[in-house]
This record gives C-alpha cells, structure tokens and sequence, in this order.
C-alpha cells in the first residue's frame, strides 16, 4: 500500500515517537519513498508526491 506524505522526514519522526521505525529513505526520480512492514508482513510504502509531471506513457 502506498500512502502519499507531503514529507517523509516528519512523518518518520512522527511514527518514531509511537515506536514505529521505517527502513532507510529511497529517493526516486519523483519522490522520496520509505517503508515498513506491519505486523501481518504487509509491506507499507509512504512516499512523497511527485516532484515533476511523469512522462507520457
């Protein structure tokens, strides 16, 4: 599941603070991507919104 953050750091901090730790930031052509699996295995990607329109397909 993606889930579109307007900043990655703040929202890592955030979920820092209630004992939730994501994996290292992966910085994308278009946006900056972090990731945690819950306790299920689902994995969890918050990503911030693009930072330039994407090419046409």
């Amino acid at each position: 599941m993606f889930l579109i953050v307007e900043d990655v750091a703040a929202e890592r901090r955030r979920l820092q603070s209630l004992g939730i730790v994501l994996e290292d930031d992966i910085e994308g052509d278009y946006s900056t991507l972090a990731q945690v699996r819950d306790p299920d295995g689902n994995l969890l990607t918050l990503a911030t919104p693009p930072s330039r329109p994407y090419p046409p397909a």
